[in-house]
């Protein structure tokens, strides 16, 4: 683009169908701009201000964004695919909404955090969102939408819906270690959870795809069912309320089990024997009555002693993130 034209794209504060791919920009002010279908594809984009800025179905691919603000824009249903995000770059108050954030590096003082996440999602949670996303830059996008991989000729949306859950969970669990890593531990808590789910959609999405080995379907059926066992009972080490949750069932479903088997017992003699295991204190009353009585015993104590030690876990965790 000449100069004169990016002149006057200045002056309107409107830029639509552009193409500035692979320009060095710098010292750009976007602010308030309205920017639609435009390809950043490559640029090198440095102290430019996009501060609520409107900005939809645009290709920042590849783009070097440094020294810049994104404070307050309005982004959604726009590619940051391995963008180089660095320098102090400001994201407070901005809304990024069905963006592919695929590969997209952000260095020590770029900081996108989950409240940047519109609805706290990502666009590959989404199937129908995600395949409108890659048939819309296919069909209307500034160059062709090709995945990086296929020509255009043989390009199609299913490979890529189909490995929607693997780009979820890379990118999930990268911002778990960009969080964690600056200190941002409930943010990188919450992406680690979403991580370990979007690992499991993953899994599940494999057994129907006939490239993967049968060996590998058979590993991960049990990765996903310790998978579900991990979320349910203790959300993945990262939830009180699930924990507490699992250590009151047990200590419910033990006191009926020895009410069951031992018809000297009240329920709420049993209450007291089941919280004692949970402790790890061995109960006499009940010691000797029945082989399968002593096995519940033991079983229970170790199952208490495991919550216990998670629990400590859960609870630091709090601690830490306040």
């Amino acid at each position: 683009m000449e100069r004169e034209e990016l002149l006057k794209l200045i002056e309107s504060k409107e830029v639509i169908g552009v193409d500035l791919s692979g320009q060095k920009l710098e010292k750009i002010d976007f602010t308030g701009w309205r920017i639609e279908r435009t390809s950043f594809k490559g640029c090198e984009l440095v102290h430019c201000r996009f501060r609520n800025a409107k900005i939809s179905w645009s290709d920042f691919r590849y783009a070097e964004i440094q020294h810049g603000t994104f404070e307050g824009a309005e982004v959604e249903f726009s590619d940051f695919y391995r963008a180089f995000i660095d320098g102090v770059v400001i994201f407070s108050g901005s809304s990024f909404s069905n963006c592919s954030l695929n590969k997209t590096y952000l260095g020590e003082c770029a900081i996108i955090r989950k409240e940047n996440l519109k609805d706290n999602r990502i666009l590959q949670q989404n199937k129908e969102d995600y395949r409108k996303f890659l048939v819309d830059w296919h069909t209307y996008g500034t160059g062709e939408r090709t995945n990086d991989i296929n020509a255009k000729s043989d390009w199609s949306p299913d490979a890529a819906v189909e490995a929607r859950w693997s780009d979820a969970e890379v990118i999930y669990k990268n911002l778990n270690a960009l969080w964690a890593g600056k200190g941002y531990f409930a943010d990188g808590n919450w992406a680690y959870v979403q991580g370990r789910k979007m690992e499991r959609r993953r899994m599940i999405s494999q057994m129907s795809d006939k490239s993967v080995k049968p060996v590998t379907k058979i590993t991960n059926i049990w990765k996903i069912i310790t998978n579900v066992l991990s979320d349910v009972f203790f959300g993945y080490g990262e939830s009180m309320f699930k924990m507490i949750l699992t250590y009151i069932l047990t200590v419910f479903i033990f006191a009926w089990a020895f009410t069951e088997n031992v018809s000297i017992l009240e329920y709420t003699q049993a209450l007291a024997i089941s919280l004692k295991n949970m402790a790890g204190m061995d109960s006499e009353t009940i010691r000797g009555i029945s082989p399968l009585v002593d096995m519940l015993n033991v079983v229970q104590t170790t199952i208490g002693i495991l919550l216990t030690g998670i629990f400590g876990f859960i609870l630091g965790n709090k601690i830490r993130n306040q």
